[in-house]
C-alpha cells in the first residue's frame, strides 16, 4: 500500500512539475474524497450484472451498466496519441472533470484506479505528456474521463477505442476523425 501511495504521489508531482500546473487545476483526490467519488462513479457506470469481468475496469471493453447504456453514444476507433485533442469538441471547454487511470484489478479482487480532478485544458496537456512518456514509463494505460456531475463517462482502452456514455457529450467529431484516418 505504501508503495502505491508513493507511486501516485510521485506521478502527481511529476505531471505538475513537467507541465507547470497549479494544484487547483490538476490534482489527485485524497482518501475520503477518492472513496466517495470512486464509489459514485462505480455505482453510476460499472456493470455488476455479469459473473466475470464486472466493474469499471472492464467497462470500456464489455460495456457499462444497463441503466447507463441507455445513453450509449458509441465506440470509436481512434489514435491513442491524438484523439484527446478533440475533447473540447466532445465536452464543454471550461469543464472540470474526474480523470481515472486504470491500474488493473477486477470487481472481485479489487479494482485499482488513480483518481484525479482536472480542468479540461490541463488534462489535454497531461494526456499529451502521458502519451509521449508512456505514462512516465508505467505503460500505455486505460483511462476514463468522467463528468463531475456523473452525467457521462468517456473511456479509452488499450485497443485504441473510445467509448462514450451519458448525456451532455457530442462525440460526432470522432466520426469525422475516423473518416480522416482512412
Amino acid at each position: 500500500m505504501r508503495k502505491q501511495q508513493y507511486l501516485i504521489n510521485w506521478f502527481e508531482n511529476e505531471i505538475i512539475e513537467t507541465c507547470h500546473f497549479s494544484k487547483s487545476r490538476f490534482h489527485k483526490l485524497r482518501n475520503q474524497q477518492w472513496k466517495n467519488v470512486y464509489q459514485k462513479i462505480a455505482e453510476t457506470f460499472a456493470d455488476k450484472t455479469k459473473t466475470w469481468k464486472n466493474g469499471l475496469h472492464w467497462a470500456n471493453i464489455n460495456g457499462y451498466n444497463p441503466k447507463s447504456m441507455k445513453h450509449f453514444l458509441g465506440c470509436y476507433p481512434v489514435d491513442y496519441a491524438t484523439w484527446f485533442y478533440h475533447l473540447p469538441q466532445i465536452i464543454p471547454k471550461d469543464t472540470m472533470v474526474y480523470f481515472l487511470i486504470d491500474r488493473g484489478g477486477d470487481w472481485y479482487t479489487g479494482e485499482h484506479f488513480w483518481l484525479f480532478e482536472s480542468c479540461l485544458s490541463e488534462l489535454i496537456k497531461a494526456l499529451e505528456i502521458f502519451h509521449k512518456t508512456a505514462f512516465f514509463n508505467l505503460g500505455f494505460l486505460d483511462y476514463y474521463i468522467v463528468s463531475k456531475k456523473f452525467k457521462w463517462i468517456i473511456g479509452l482502452n488499450h485497443h485504441d477505442i473510445v467509448s462514450v456514455v451519458g448525456e451532455g457529450c457530442n462525440p460526432d467529431c470522432l466520426l469525422s476523425y475516423k473518416a480522416n484516418k482512412k
